[in-house]
């Protein structure tokens, strides 16, 4: 989600120069083709790489390990004067978030266990 009061002060900072900016759509759930990517690769090919490292771990281990490790999945809330934090589901997440835990779990893999995974092809815009 857009936070206009930042862009407005980003613009308000340049005045007189030309921004370009580059608006994506995304759909407020994941799409199938996401999910497919996630769970159909990411999970085991990180899988892979706790294996290459000494860990195995079943697919749904490996799922809850990055959900730990990934700030991303963290949900936290001010209830009653407490904080409460809980691990959020995939199922859970918009398309935004999906496609940032992606970015965020190919890069801490490839600086942590040394393991590349393949970026999502993009479809070319017409």
């Amino acid at each position: 989600m857009a936070n206009w009061g930042a862009l407005t002060d980003f613009l308000l900072m340049h005045r007189g120069k030309v921004v370009i900016l580059r608006v994506e759509l995304q759909p407020k759930e994941a799409t199938e083709k996401t999910k497919n990517y996630f769970f159909g690769y990411i999970i085991p090919e990180l899988r892979n790489a706790f294996m290459e490292n000494g860990e195995h771990l079943t697919k749904e281990q490996t799922y809850n390990r990055l959900r730990e490790l990934c700030p991303l999945f963290i949900h936290e809330e001010r209830v009653n004067g407490e904080w409460k934090r809980r691990l959020m589901e995939w199922e859970e997440l918009d398309q935004a978030e999906c496609n940032e835990i992606i970015d965020w779990t190919i890069q801490w893999v490839a600086e942590n266990l040394f393991f590349v995974l393949d970026p999502p092809v993009q479809e070319k815009a017409l």
